[in-house]
């Protein structure tokens, strides 16, 4: 007599309202400025009300290469958001972004 095999139970990913990702997005553009060769603002839910946002931005084009590069991340932040979707805390702290970054 075979036994059963036991399987664990899927642990599904914590999944964000789309109002309170464009809120998230809306205030950390608001508060870093937006980046002149911004792709995407990526929200991420994580849990217990945090979040990874990612800055991703087209790199500078290169004269004389014919080569496309992909985006790539320009910053990262890890925060804390009400339920609402305001944010709580930030690490690192959101601050104005140099064009030189």
């Amino acid at each position: 007599m075979k036994k059963a095999e036991k399987t664990e139970p899927k642990k599904e990913s914590p999944v964000a309202a789309p109002n309170v990702v464009e809120k998230i997005k809306s205030q950390v553009l608001a508060k870093i400025g937006t980046p002149p060769r911004l792709h995407r603002v990526e929200v991420i839910p994580q849990h217990n009300g945090n979040y990874r946002v990612n800055i991703w931005e087209h790199p500078e084009p290169m004269q004389g290469i014919a080569v496309t590069v992909a985006a790539r991340i320009r910053s990262s932040y890890y925060m804390k958001v009400s339920e609402a979707g305001e944010i709580i805390t930030s690490n690192p702290p959101l601050v104005k972004l140099s064009a030189s970054t």
